[in-house]
């Protein structure tokens, strides 16, 4: 039996779009982590109760297919399922829908569970996977592999980490890792393009205190579909790579 579909109903706000009126990428996966984590809430496997029994759950990867990006103000309805899981790492899904039911982004990430004292990833406790339905499978699809940065990159910048860079596993939230990436990007290029793929992998933690540089390289200079690699460094470690594949964005047509 398949895995229980959740879901909810939500407003992309004006504050979370960019030049162009469209929800950012780094706020959309805000918020359909947000979803996952009211499904989880609601079953009473919410941080705070898993916490509780020493472990949380990462983030591993995302892959994000997008069709279309929300706009500024639009009603939304994001679903997740927590499809499948091995006895380390567990397949997430989210979907996210206008309102006539068309299909504007869908995601695989890939999840593990983390010792809160010794930060070392864990066997997953089936007790925190089985209220949302989730399969146990011997193996999980592969996500998108991402190609390393080859020599010099293209575009640097360095960020700083601060207070409020920090969430509740005393590390930078990973969703502040893909505003770092798509920040360094020039602003000619982010006017002219917008993201149709987007995937990211977390290899390690960034935590309070760090000077991230974050590094982009074009894999492909295609006119029309350019596509970009990334990674996030900090203490001469990388810490996430990333691919993201762009559409150049058409004029619009005058009226006749």
């Amino acid at each position: 039996m398949p895995a229980s579909i959740f879901s909810e109903g939500y407003k992309i706000a004006n504050f979370q779009t960019e030049i162009h009126g469209k929800i950012t990428l780094q706020c959309l996966i805000d918020s359909f982590i947000q979803v996952s984590e009211d499904e989880s809430v609601e079953l009473s496997v919410g941080v705070s109760d898993v916490q509780a029994t020493g472990v949380t759950w990462i983030v591993v990867q995302q892959d994000l297919h997008i069709h279309r990006l929300p706009r500024a103000n639009e009603r939304v309805r994001i679903e997740t399922q927590a499809a499948s899981h091995t006895n380390y790492f567990a397949r997430r899904l989210y979907r996210v829908y206008d309102e006539a039911d068309n299909l504007l982004v869908d995601v695989e990430s890939l999840w593990v569970m983390m010792d809160l004292q010794t930060r070392k990833m864990v066997k997953i406790n089936p007790a925190l996977t089985e209220p949302f339905g989730s399969e146990h499978v011997k193996r999980l699809p592969r996500l998108t592999k991402i190609p390393n940065l080859s020599g010099e990159p293209d575009q640097t910048m360095t960020y700083p980490v601060l207070f409020t860079d920090i969430d509740f596993n005393g590390h930078v939230s990973n969703t502040h890792y893909v505003g770092w990436i798509t920040n360094t990007l020039d602003f000619d290029f982010l006017r002219d393009y917008l993201p149709t793929d987007f995937s990211i992998k977390y290899a390690d933690e960034v935590r309070y205190g760090d000077e991230v540089v974050s590094q982009a390289q074009f894999l492909d200079r295609d006119e029309e579909h350019p596509v970009t690699v990334h990674q996030i460094v900090a203490a001469d470690q990388v810490r996430a790579t990333a691919q993201i594949k762009w559409e150049k964005i058409k004029p619009k047509k005058a009226d006749a």
